[in-house]
């Protein structure tokens, strides 16, 4: 019983947001870039972006995926049926795709969530 409360403590300590203040803004600055050099295409209102144009920022976080949405970057870090975990860097805080009870901001501009 102790082991496998111990190995779910592990595996839900990856899903935590960095406290890093220069790495969250270096997430904001790569994400703000992506939306500028690949942005959402039409009629799908979002561009997949493959893991090869990930800024540096972006890829020490080793996400499962990064999409450039019409309303801002998702980067998802632990895919989940509802929404995972991850970060969203919007182009506006009144444009997350989720509920404000999903997240939290551990720094201004980037959003960390859970699944919803």
């Amino acid at each position: 019983m102790l082991t496998m409360l111990a190995v779910m403590s592990l595996l839900s300590g990856c899903n935590r947001p960095i406290s890093d203040a220069n790495k969250l803004e270096a997430i904001r600055a790569g994400a703000q870039a992506l939306m500028k050099k690949y942005p959402a295409e039409r009629p799908k209102n979002w561009r997949k972006i493959s893991k090869g144009k990930w800024p540096a920022a972006i890829a020490d976080l080793y996400p499962e995926d990064v999409t450039v949405h019409t309303w801002g970057v998702d980067i998802t870090t632990k895919a989940y049926f509802d929404g995972g975990y991850g970060y969203d860097v919007p182009v506006s805080k009144a444009n997350l795709p989720m509920s404000a009870a999903c997240y939290s901001e551990p720094s201004r501009g980037v959003f960390w969530h859970g699944p919803c």
